[in-house]
């Protein structure tokens, strides 16, 4: 509508002109249009016409508030020569306020004023921000639209440093210290305006405690590990593939001392174990093909009953209990998508529905809400529901895997991935909000691998082996891991 002002009064001069030479000059001053808006920078647009050669001593525009034009804010652009278009910015405005605006001019009879115009001024918003997390001083990006040169973020109730302003679209930020709790929500205000982010930032968090190590000095590998009550139990395995480990040692968290529990059977290596099962492995420290251990063993506070050898070779499977029954699923024997389900009361096996991918003790592995959860070597979170006999996958792990063999343990509705075969790395999933959170790294060597791992009292208890290939004598290390440590 403005440019078709513009135009009719183009049309009219040129009419004019055209009609004849000795009419009165004419001047014409037009406020057009509003060619940008945002929270506090405004850009306006205006023209001269005119059917003379004339020279203004200044020029520009006026915006106020109020209509009157009472204490207005004045955009000058100085001397100007010649009918034509011209532009004014301004900042600092206040956001999400209406605004008058007229264009302005002295050619020599004081200060002559175009038509006016509203235009508002737009509110700051938030979309996102990234990373979602990290550690202080680190930098992340907030983005959204009509940010304020005052701008200020807060995490928790701690203001962080704005670095730079970008676009007014853009914030670039440090991280600030962590005071208090580690998942805080981000708030952005701009000038009166409070945007909070629904989701939480999470500091990355994750201390680890080394505790007393292993008592026998042996290069544990392809051992078992399950815990009873608030003990924990490691051994079997071979010491560096080159004899048998014949021990199970307990652990007390509480006494920080290590016991044999005695175990009554034979030598074995890959063997699975849960709360109150173990079984399978091999016989015989050989290659392939392997003479396979078959007996099969019930776990007791009391200590072990054997119960008829399993129908079945296992090696390197999966063990897990669901509704206090046994399954065994996949391995390096037979079938590695089977999944088989023990049934205590007749003691015998049945076949349930593959798995989606080969698995075995190299995958990490949880039981959460009766299902159980398996994180294949292609990434995937997969679960299975025992009630539908259904594979189904929810999410993709972030980091990096290693060779495998981590850890995968449950505290509350988290779940924590690590430990993986010369990896560092250590990830938290939330398994309401399916959201990935890596925490801070296990401290030593990547040349590790994890032997075993427990929870408890909300800490996790995990053990590292030096890779069996690197010379020299490297104690089986316990350490204890806090998720929300500093």
């Amino acid at each position: 509508m403005r440019n078709f002002l513009s135009l009719s009064l183009l049309s009219l001069l040129f009419l004019g002109w055209s009609c004849t030479e000795d009419e009165a000059a004419t001047t014409v001053l037009v406020t057009e249009e509003v060619l940008y808006a945002s929270g506090e920078q405004v850009r306006i647009l205006g023209r001269l016409i005119t059917n003379q050669a004339v020279t203004a001593t200044d020029h520009g525009f006026y915006l106020s508030q109020e209509a009157n034009f009472a204490s207005p804010i004045i955009i000058s652009l100085g001397a100007k020569s010649g009918a034509g278009r011209f532009i004014g910015e301004t900042s600092g405005l206040q956001a999400q306020k209406n605004y008058f605006v007229k264009s302005f001019m002295n050619i020599g009879n004081g200060i002559e004023f175009g038509n006016t115009i509203e235009l508002q001024t737009l509110a700051a918003g938030i979309e996102s921000y990234s990373p979602t997390s990290g550690t202080p001083k680190q930098e992340i990006f907030i983005f959204g639209r009509n940010f304020t040169a005052d701008t200020q973020v807060f995490f928790g109730e701690v203001e962080a440093q704005v670095l730079e302003n970008l676009f007014e679209s853009r914030l670039r930020v440090r991280i600030p210290e962590l005071k208090g709790i580690s998942s805080v929500a981000i708030r952005v205000q701009s000038q009166d305006q409070i945007l909070t982010f629904p989701i939480n930032f999470e500091y990355q968090t994750g201390s680890y405690v080394s505790l007393r190590q292993f008592p026998d000095q042996v290069r544990l590998v392809d051992n078992i590990s399950f815990q009873l009550g608030n003990q924990f139990y490691v051994g079997l395995g071979s010491d560096r593939l080159f004899r048998f480990y014949e021990k199970i040692l307990k652990y007390d968290p509480v006494t920080n001392k290590w016991t044999d529990s005695v175990f009554p059977g034979s030598s074995r290596s890959f063997g699975f174990a849960t709360d109150n099962y173990l079984g399978g492995g091999i016989a015989q420290l050989s290659r392939e093909p392997f003479v396979m251990n078959n007996s099969f063993w019930r776990i007791t506070v009391g200590g072990y009953v054997r119960l008829k050898d399993l129908p079945f070779p296992s090696r390197e499977s999966i063990a897990f209990e669901l509704s206090n029954e046994l399954y065994v699923l996949g391995g390096k024997e037979g079938n590695p998508r089977e999944l088989r389900k023990h049934t205590a009361l007749t003691d015998s096996w049945s076949s349930l529905s593959d798995s989606p991918l080969d698995l075995g003790s190299i995958n990490p592995h949880f039981v959460y809400q009766n299902k159980l959860y398996v994180l294949g070597s292609d990434k995937v979170l997969y679960f299975f529901d025992p009630t539908s006999q259904r594979w189904n996958s929810i999410s993709t792990y972030p980091g990096s895997v290693g060779q495998g063999y981590g850890f995968a343990q449950v505290i509350g509705s988290k779940v924590y991935f690590g430990g993986f075969k010369r990896e560092n790395q250590v990830w938290e999933f939330n398994l309401e909000t399916f959201n990935w959170v890596p925490k801070n790294p296990i401290p030593g060597s990547f040349q590790n691998i994890t032997a075993a791992s427990f929870v408890q009292d909300g800490f996790i208890y995990f053990m590292r082996q030096q890779d069996i290939n690197l010379p020299g004598d490297f104690p089986l290390e316990l350490f204890i891991f806090d998720p929300n440590g500093i």
